[in-house]
């Protein structure tokens, strides 16, 4: 991870999907997609993307970490988008905090 890191532009995020579509090692890349729903639906309380990581893969089991960001991702461009999510369309507005402030 500290090699890709060190690639000027290389982030978390990118280094994770690296990690984990390249060499299939297990990660959670996080992206701003994942670390607003993750916080939404108040899997964890955190103010960055790698806190979010590290609290989500104290949570989640191994065998689902590749499955956070594929489902997180698109589930944020589509549905529980950053300044005008859909909550209408939701399927899990019952566990998300946000629409109680919010929506």
């Amino acid at each position: 991870l500290e090699g890709l890191l060190s690639l000027r532009g290389v982030g978390g995020k990118t280094a994770n999907c690296v990690l984990l579509y390249g060499f299939g090692k297990p990660c959670i890349p996080v992206d701003t997609h994942v670390h607003r729903i993750s916080n939404r639906i108040g899997l964890v309380k955190t103010n960055t993307p790698l806190e979010t990581e590290m609290e989500l893969i104290k949570i989640i089991p191994k065998r689902y970490w590749q499955l956070v960001n594929e489902l997180f991702v698109k589930f944020g461009q589509e549905v529980c988008t950053s300044r005008f999510p859909k909550c209408g369309r939701c399927r899990i507005i019952n566990v998300c905090d946000y629409k109680d402030s919010n929506g």
